[in-house]
Parts: structure tokens; sequence; C-alpha cells
């Protein structure tokens, strides 16, 4: 059986985090639920909770469902927190985009200017630190 893209790109960034807790998701789910769950704590010990959305590109097009890109504006519009992660195939690094522009990033791809970008080789605790500052 082939392991799909975005299996790969989850068992390469798994253990990278130490601050942030994060939940596959892998059963039968709601039509546009993330692929991941995350919480951490702040230093106070407040709880911070968001979404992400796992994605192996091919050339510059990111495939996103409509019930992906449904999802993630609706909890956008209603002040929630989700992120769609993309790696190439060639895994020439990493870029994140708010969920609130899931339907540019299916319709314009990696030609979308992402919200930041973690070249290869990346740096892990950089990209915690990111979702750390830009989850309230």
């Amino acid at each position: 059986m082939t392991t799909k893209p975005e299996t790969k790109f989850w068992r390469r960034i798994k253990n990278k985090f130490t601050k942030i807790t994060f939940i596959r998701i892998e059963a039968v789910t709601p039509t546009g639920l993330p692929d991941l769950n995350g919480l951490f704590l702040d230093t106070e010990k407040r709880p911070h909770e968001f979404w992400v959305e796992l994605k192996v590109s091919s050339g510059n097009r990111v495939r996103l469902s409509p019930g992906q890109i449904s999802w993630h504006m609706n909890r956008f519009k209603l002040g929630g927190k989700s992120f769609i992660m993309v790696t190439p195939l060639e895994q020439r690094g990493i870029s994140v985009y708010s969920g609130g522009r899931s339907l540019n990033l299916a319709s314009q791809g990696l030609t979308l200017d992402p919200c930041a970008f973690f070249p290869e080789p990346c740096v892990f605790s950089n990209l915690e630190s990111w979702f750390m500052n830009h989850v309230p």
C-alpha cells in the first residue's frame, strides 16, 4: 500500500514540536475538518487551540476540497484560528497560510504569498514559535 504524501508530511513533523501538542485526526470526520488539532499553554498556563490542514503540493497547485475551504472560511468568520501548512513534493520548505485565505490558496496556489515560510532545512523551533505568536 502506498503512503499518502500528507501522511509522510505528518511523519516528518510530528516529533519536532516541544511546546505544542498536535493530535492527528484520522477517523471518519466531518467534511473539511483539518488534519491536526494543536494545543499549547502560554507562560501563564492558559490554553490556546488551533487547527492545521497538511498539504503536499505538486508544482504550484494546492488541492483543497470545497468542504475544506468552507470549514476554514467559517472558522475564520467566527474568530477561530486555522492554518494550511504546505510543502512541495520536493520538500523545498514549508509555507503557512491562514485558513481565512483558503479560497485564494485554492485558486492561486503557491503563487499566493504565505503568512510565513520556513526554508529547508526547516528549523522547527522557529515554526513552533511562529504558531505560538500567531494564535491568540
